[in-house]
């Protein structure tokens, strides 16, 4: 029986291949591996609410943690991230922030590290007073946390109204305060308190132009509300905003004060040309009137300011008038007295 020998070189090769797909197996595997551990890290809240841990059951939302105990102490948080406009004439404040808010509801202990629609569970009611159109930036939800402590945080972004004062313009700062409050519960039944780390002013330069956001403070205060007859926990912030005279000094006064200059141009005048006297005064007041116009569309400007110089054009008009007006009869009584003795 022959025996056909297989040299070296062929062993060789059959054995590589082998080991290089045991290689690509087992890295397909670990990178199969991999992908799954990423993907249960990464939505953990899925999981668990897969497994039916995180599903709500006989927790009724109308009803306070503790109805008969002591109120509900809601932690507020107002962090103020970005100012984009303040607007005179309408009286409003543009303004980014963000809301956070938490509480301890202990119907809710067993479910540490799930997270609900906002909807599904026990909430305070806050909402701001006086404002515009407010827009949420994420969804409405909650998040529990230790010992049946709830955290709720929104990013808010709207418009809040402030009641503006400009007798100081444009050397005038404002405390523009906003109040939270819950019309649902009073004092008796849900108590504010503030949430110091995440309280306050974003570190940053706003992008409001010509206001300088200086600072922004916090208080809790109790205001009695006649509507429902009773007190209720507020808390209120206070912005501080200082605007900047530079621009309003060069665009708004310096005009203004030639205006009224202009008007003066009437006092060497010869008082004999009556005419382009009240011309030149005429149209000064006419200048300043539609000046006053075309600002009033940008920024509320300065009632007695304004009053200041129209009372000026008008001293102006007035001065020319007499002056002319006295003149002209003294010119007729020299007349007169000259026919007289002459012409008699």
């Amino acid at each position: 029986m022959t025996v056909k020998p297989v040299s070296a070189g062929a062993k060789r090769e059959v054995t590589g291949r082998s080991v290089l797909d045991l290689r690509i197996k087992a890295r397909t595997g670990a990178f199969a591996a991999q992908i799954v551990v990423s993907a249960l890290s990464l939505a953990p809240t899925q999981a668990r609410e897969s497994d039916g841990r995180c599903e709500l059951s006989d927790i009724r939302t109308d009803v306070r943690p503790d109805p008969k105990e002591k109120p509900v102490a809601v932690t507020i948080g107002f962090r103020l991230i970005d100012v984009t406009g303040i607007d005179d004439v309408s009286q409003t404040i543009v303004a980014n922030f963000l809301l956070s808010q938490s509480w301890v509801d202990l119907r809710l202990t067993a479910f540490e590290g799930c997270q609900f629609e906002l909807s599904a569970v026990w909430t305070p009611e806050v909402e701001v007073v006086n404002s515009g159109p407010l827009y949420k930036r994420v969804s409405d939800r909650v998040e529990v946390l230790a010992s049946g402590r709830v955290r709720y945080k929104q990013r808010i972004s709207g418009s809040l109204f402030f009641t503006y004062n400009a007798q100081r313009f444009p050397f005038d700062h404002h405390k523009i305060g906003r109040l939270l409050l819950s019309a649902e519960y009073g004092e008796r039944a849900v108590v504010f308190d503030i949430d110091e780390e995440l309280t306050g002013k974003a570190e940053r330069v706003f992008n409001v132009p010509n206001w300088d956001i200086a600072d922004l403070e916090a208080r809790v205060e109790s205001m009695y509300m006649a509507v429902n007859d009773r007190n209720h926990s507020t808390f209120k912030i206070i912005i501080s905003a200082n605007r900047k005279p530079y621009f309003y000094i060069w665009k708004v006064l310096m005009p203004l004060v030639l205006i009224v200059m202009m008007s003066w141009s009437v006092f060497w005048i010869d008082p004999a040309q009556i005419g382009p006297q009240i011309a030149m005064s005429s149209t000064s007041m006419l200048t300043l009137i539609a000046f006053q116009f075309a600002m009033s569309n940008m920024i509320a400007l300065n009632v007695g300011g304004t009053i200041v110089g129209i009372g000026f054009v008008f001293f102006a008009i007035s001065a020319a008038a007499w002056v002319a007006t006295g003149w002209r009869m003294g010119e007729l009584s020299l007349v007169a007295v000259y026919q007289y003795h002459f012409h008699r």
